[in-house]
């Protein structure tokens, strides 16, 4: 019962946080390097069409579907096993539902198809949702929430972001300066322990991504900094029953992708990212997360797929 009253918690608390508040269904491609959904007014001219408007569409929806390979890898450390490339590798699945050209709703599920022989993680390893908000062309803001089980299934874990961005144009549709500032919040439901361990972070994020104006090819750099502000057991007040301390550290994170439009509604893209959590060697410094929780190299390949008013 104690067990079942912490999973329920925990989805309240995320449902709290979700409503209080990657900014995209891509996971990991910048909005601006691929698709969105507009409405256009057309004028017949002879056997052509012309454009002479563009405007909001309140009822009009656009469509994305993808997914993708994620292959994680990381260092060996005192007591943590090394991860080659292709011991880990993670199955994404993720939509987007455009609402007109200002609200965009995404969400998505992880899996887990490929592990090493000396571990048993679940299959399913979490689930996204989210709702992104444009307030202009330069500013927007974003909502979301994750969840999933911690390492060797030692209980759940749930976080939520919220976020405001700002997209600067450099050239127009061509090169971009995104920004990102926002707070995180994380929560560990361990099946031993507290029923309160988390920590919350402040996010930071700044890029480029470069596309060329019909959208067809596009790249971006970026790096995240999470700065903590508090966590809970801290270090001088550890968990009574299990000994558990958090104490996160400064993290930066630098992620190189890049897209390619294979039709107008068809895109492949790629991302290497090297994702800081901690010290291996120091377990306080790190989270029982697969994905996120410490130190890891990741390449991802996958594809989106656009229908209805979503376009490049």
């Amino acid at each position: 019962m104690h067990g079942h009253r912490r999973l329920r918690f925990g989805w309240i608390a995320l449902v709290l946080v979700l409503g209080t508040g990657v900014a995209s269904a891509q996971y990991n491609v910048p909005a601006q390097a691929t698709g969105r959904s507009e409405s256009l007014v057309l004028a017949s001219s002879g056997s052509d069409d012309q454009v002479i408007a563009r405007g909001d569409a309140p009822l009009k929806l656009g469509y994305e579907m993808g997914a993708s390979l994620d292959f994680l890898t990381r260092d060996r450390a005192a007591g943590a096993a090394e991860y080659k490339f292709t011991d880990v590798v993670f199955f994404r699945v993720h939509g987007l539902l455009a609402v007109g050209t200002k609200t965009e709703l995404f969400g998505g599920v992880d899996l887990l198809p490929k592990q090493p022989s000396f571990t048993d993680e679940l299959v399913w390893q979490g689930a996204l949702v989210g709702v992104r908000r444009s307030l202009s062309d330069k500013y927007g803001l974003y909502l979301r929430g994750r969840g999933g089980p911690e390492l060797d299934r030692q209980g759940y874990w749930a976080m939520g972001e919220a976020a405001a961005q700002a997209k600067i144009h450099l050239a127009e549709r061509a090169l971009y300066w995104d920004s990102t500032l926002g707070v995180t919040y994380t929560q560990l439901f361990p099946d031993q322990g507290r029923d309160l361990t988390w920590q919350t972070e402040l996010l930071a994020e700044t890029g480029i991504a470069i596309r060329d104006r019909r959208g067809f090819f596009a790249m971006w750099f970026n790096f995240t900094f999470h700065f903590p502000l508090a966590a809970m057991p801290a270090p001088g007040d550890p968990d009574p029953e299990t000994g558990l301390v958090l104490d996160p550290q400064t993290r930066v994170g630098v992620a190189l992708g890049a897209l390619v439009g294979v039709t107008k509604s068809l895109d492949f893209f790629l991302e290497t990212s090297i994702l800081d959590r901690g010290d291996l060697q120091d377990p306080t410094t790190t989270l029982p997360i697969l994905s996120g929780g410490f130190d890891q190299t990741r390449f991802l390949f996958g594809f989106n797929k656009r229908f209805g008013a979503r376009r490049r």
